[in-house]
């Protein structure tokens, strides 16, 4: 639509001319304005009077002025103008001022709806928990962030605007080198989601879930991020609190099966034992099965106490000894590695029972095949560097020639051994030694490892 013009002469407070456009924004005829200069004053509306009156005082006095007025059409349509006045000169000499009147309306529109937009984005960006950001696509700028980020930040959200990747310096240093790669790298390519902790104002630890989504205009172009950061401490706490309780309760259950798994197997010792002694011809027999059924109990005895969540190797080891001590009326002399370089060997779960196994029948065939004058002794050395457990029996006498290297084969005491031992991380070797013959058993991750 094209603008309304006009021209107003000072002298007689009359309209000279008016164009056609006039009649069309204004409603009213042009004979009709020529004729009534007060009319188009008449159709402001009553609350933009005042405006429109500094606006002609203005335009009489200083000749340039301008301002926006609603007025109300004779139909009843309601429209928003522009009027601009400029002072100007007729043929004869005679000052005159030009008017310009341009419907607004649309544009005024559009404003409306752009502030109440943006009121209803800032009533949601303020009042969500969430940190809410705006940012160029390499983030060196921040466009806005919500109040919720002095709340969960414990910092000033005016320093975003100046600094932007001050939000950086909070993150903990083992997250931060990967929250930036990826920030930096992909943030402007694709939705990302991430992780995070940070430390809030008074080192107080914060973990942060942060999501984040490039916004592109027509052609494709990435031209904002849109970022949403969430505050999932309390999440977190409920997570282990309920992963805790999970595990406590599991733990109890496995306690309780562990402790009934072992009563079972000492009533079957115990019952062995009774026929062993009823029957002598049988009684060597009787107690190598016995030996057996106690490493078995042994683990799930060690499983069973309360408190405890893992199998440290020093501490079978002393159960499988004293066992089959009590069992053979021996005594075993024992030396621990563990105490002088304050480490604990763990024995993986999986492999709890077969490596009780295989200790049992290394010192049971340690003083059934060794000499009754003397004491098999028992070394636990640690290579801390490998993370390896080395465990030696040694005892008086020589092996044959045949027996040097690790034996395949052998008596069923060995057979057992090689069978039981786990495919990967266990090794069994028999050698000769200066002191005796020796059972050597090396324990590597993932059988074991070392809790320093």
């Amino acid at each position: 639509m094209l603008d309304a013009a006009a021209t107003y002469s000072l002298r007689d407070r009359r309209f000279h001319y008016v164009n056609a456009a006039a009649e069309k924004i204004l409603g009213l005829g042009v004979e009709a304005i020529l004729a009534d200069p007060a009319l188009p004053y008449l159709l402001v509306v009553e609350e933009d009077r005042p405006a429109a009156i500094a606006f002609l005082k203005q335009t009489a006095s200083a000749g340039a002025a301008s301002g926006e007025f609603r007025f109300r059409r004779p139909d009843g349509q309601s429209r928003w103008l522009a009027v601009r006045s400029f002072p100007v000169d007729d043929a004869s000499g005679e000052p005159m001022r030009a008017l310009i009147c341009e419907d607004i309306t649309e544009r005024k529109r559009i404003e409306q709806a752009l502030r109440e937009s943006e009121a209803r984005f800032r009533q949601v960006a303020e009042n969500i928990e969430e940190v809410f950001w705006i940012a160029a696509p390499d983030g060196t700028q921040v466009h806005y962030v919500s109040p919720a980020y002095e709340k969960i930040w414990g910092r000033p959200a005016a320093e975003l605007y100046a600094a932007p990747f001050k939000w950086m310096q909070s993150i903990h240093p083992e997250d931060q080198a990967r929250v930036m790669e990826t920030v930096t790298r992909l943030q402007a390519e694709q939705p990302l989601e991430m992780l995070f902790r940070i430390f809030r104002a008074g080192a107080d630890l914060r973990h942060i879930r942060h999501r984040s989504s490039p916004v592109r205009d027509a052609a494709g172009r990435v031209v904002q991020v849109v970022c949403m950061s969430e505050d999932i401490t309390e999440q977190k706490r409920l997570e282990r609190q309920a992963e805790e309780s999970a595990r406590t309760q599991r733990d109890a259950l496995v306690r309780e099966v562990h402790h009934r798994i072992k009563n079972n197997l000492q009533g079957v010792t115990g019952m062995l034992r009774n026929y062993a002694n009823q029957h002598a011809e049988v009684s060597a027999v009787i107690n190598e099965a016995i030996a057996q059924v106690q490493a078995v109990a042994i683990i799930y005895g060690l499983q069973g106490r309360p408190g405890v969540v893992r199998v440290e190797l020093c501490d079978l080891l002393k159960e499988v000894i004293s066992g089959i001590g009590q069992l053979m009326h021996r005594g075993i002399d024992f030396r621990n590695d563990e105490q002088s370089i304050g480490c604990k060997v763990v024995v993986s779960e999986l492999e709890a029972v077969p490596v009780a196994l295989v200790l049992n029948e290394m010192v049971f065939n340690a003083i059934k095949h060794g000499s009754p004058d003397t004491v098999p002794t028992i070394d636990l050395k640690i290579d801390i560097a490998r993370e390896r457990a080395v465990l030696t029996i040694t005892n008086a006498g020589l092996l044959p020639d045949r027996s040097e290297r690790s034996l395949p084969g052998g008596g069923s005491g060995l057979q057992l051994i090689h069978s039981l031992l786990p495919r990967r991380g266990a090794r069994f070797e028999l050698i000769n030694s200066p002191a005796g013959v020796e059972a050597r058993l090396t324990l590597d991750p993932p059988i074991v490892t070392l809790k320093c």
